[in-house]
């Protein structure tokens, strides 16, 4: 008996050891509620841990009770311990005690969870001078609230910007000095979108809407750095580099200022695991002008029309022009240099034009289409498929396949070649129509196709 007794007391002790080791880990990891940077998640976080100071609290006392107990009618001697010692039913004044103790302890709990509960169901009213003053919010910052519609998918984010009129995926753009209001729904099964550090969670149902709101707590993003370095613009392709530059996906990682990490948290299918996203705080000024670049993109009306010979274009204009070194029926965008008259054709002879993108962009764009991607993708304004995440300005881009991996030549390679090798089960590679026979199941084995398809995917910046 000493034996097993000595055993399980060595067990408890490495096991208690390791425990502590572990919680001596960082939190700022990808994913953590522990480490809020919003109004709503620390309003979470403080509800948590009031739950959990109570809960050390009562096992303190308890414990020590127990302890107590156990050496103040410890028997003395063998004749002590063999006697039945005075029994008694209980002590209606300490049973009563406890009834009340554990009724103060629920209100404690009840008051701020509800305070939440109520404060946090929706974006503040900017009239309400009330509530803006619990929260320690501006005026300014729920005025003019960002508004996101979030469709759940198998498996990756859609992310739609009524407001602007602008669809992305897999990524979260929004301002930091703003609320933004998410609106979620889901197209197929239940999926729960949780922003641990900024939003919490919430679940997507088949048929029904629901919605959270997070604002970011401009302090704690910014980290006490200037915006242009706390939070590395998203438009220009500076976040992207930044984040290149300090982590691999898979590997520990420095903290990028304005980045944060989201996840569904309901398993939907196969390739649940495999359904991140990546939410990026911007300074106003950078928010605008990532939003800018958005709707030219995706505006119908700026696209590339034909060349006219009976017009005359103003420099920096673009036109497609017949190009048959890119193979039959052909064609190329061309930029203007300068302004140029009636007849002047983009043919680089008269020194009025130059080729807007790459032969291997160029082709790449045709591959596109002919590989029956655009049933299911739309980059810009060519594709009308919305089956897929749609991919404009996809070279902006951080991550790729739901965020479960960095957006570069390397992983889109592989991506391309066989996405059911990197996320199994995804729509891609075992979508409805797509067979052994499909186009895209035969890019693994042409180099010079992929690589081509690669340049223009990249090239939307």
């Amino acid at each position: 008996m000493k034996k097993v007794f000595r055993k399980f007391s060595l067990q408890f002790i490495f096991a208690s050891l390791f425990l502590s080791l572990g919680s001596c880990s960082r939190i700022d990891h990808k994913q953590s509620a522990l480490d809020p940077k919003g109004l709503v998640s620390q309003n979470q976080y403080d509800v948590f841990m009031l739950s959990v100071w109570i809960t050390i609290f009562l096992f303190c006392a308890v414990g020590g009770c127990l302890l107590f107990v156990l050496w103040k009618y410890r028997a003395k001697n063998e004749k002590e311990a063999m006697e039945i010692p005075p029994q008694s039913h209980g002590n209606s004044k300490v049973e009563a005690s406890l009834i009340v103790a554990s009724t103060i302890i629920l209100v404690i709990l009840a008051i701020p969870t509800l305070q939440g509960v109520v404060l946090m169901n929706r974006v503040p009213d900017p009239n309400d001078s009330e509530t803006l003053s619990k929260l320690k919010l501006d005026k300014s910052q729920v005025e003019d609230a960002i508004t996101v519609n979030v469709t759940g998918k198998r498996f990756f984010w859609v992310f739609e910007y009524p407001q602007y009129g602008i669809v992305t995926a897999n990524e979260l753009v929004f301002p930091v000095t703003k609320a933004v209001r998410v609106n979620l729904r889901t197209e197929d099964v239940i999926h729960s979108f949780w922003l641990p550090k900024l939003a919490g969670k919430m679940d997507l149902m088949p048929g029904q809407e629901n919605f959270l709101w997070f604002i970011a707590d401009e302090n704690k993003v910014l980290g006490g750095d200037s915006p242009a370095e706390a939070m590395p613009a998203v438009h220009n392709g500076k976040m992207r580099e930044t984040i290149f530059a300090k982590q691999k996906f898979t590997d520990e990682f420095e903290p990028v200022g304005g980045l944060f990490y989201g996840q569904c948290a309901e398993y939907c299918g196969n390739s649940h695991a495999y359904m991140s996203f990546r939410a990026l705080a911007q300074s106003d000024e950078d928010f605008t002008s990532w939003v800018e670049k958005f709707q030219r993109a995706q505006n119908p009306n700026l696209q590339t029309t034909a060349y006219d010979p009976e017009k005359e274009y103003p420099v920096n204009t673009l036109v497609s022009f017949s190009d048959p070194s890119l193979g039959e029926n052909a064609t190329r965008e061309y930029k203007s240099t300068k302004n140029t008259s009636k007849g002047d054709a983009p043919n680089l002879q008269s020194g009025s034009w130059e080729k807007a993108h790459s032969d291997d962009y160029e082709i790449g764009k045709q591959l596109f289409s002919s590989l029956q991607c655009v049933q299911c993708h739309a980059v810009n304004r060519t594709g009308i498929g919305a089956k897929g995440p749609n991919l404009t300005l996809y070279g902006l881009r951080t991550s790729l396949a739901a965020g479960w991996m960095r957006n570069d030549h390397e992983n889109l390679d592989k991506w391309l070649r066989n996405s059911n090798d990197v996320k199994f089960g995804n729509l891609m590679w075992n979508g409805e129509g797509v067979d052994d026979n499909h186009p895209l199941r035969k890019l693994e084995e042409d180099d010079k196709k992929v690589d081509q398809l690669i340049a223009y995917l990249l090239g939307q910046i």
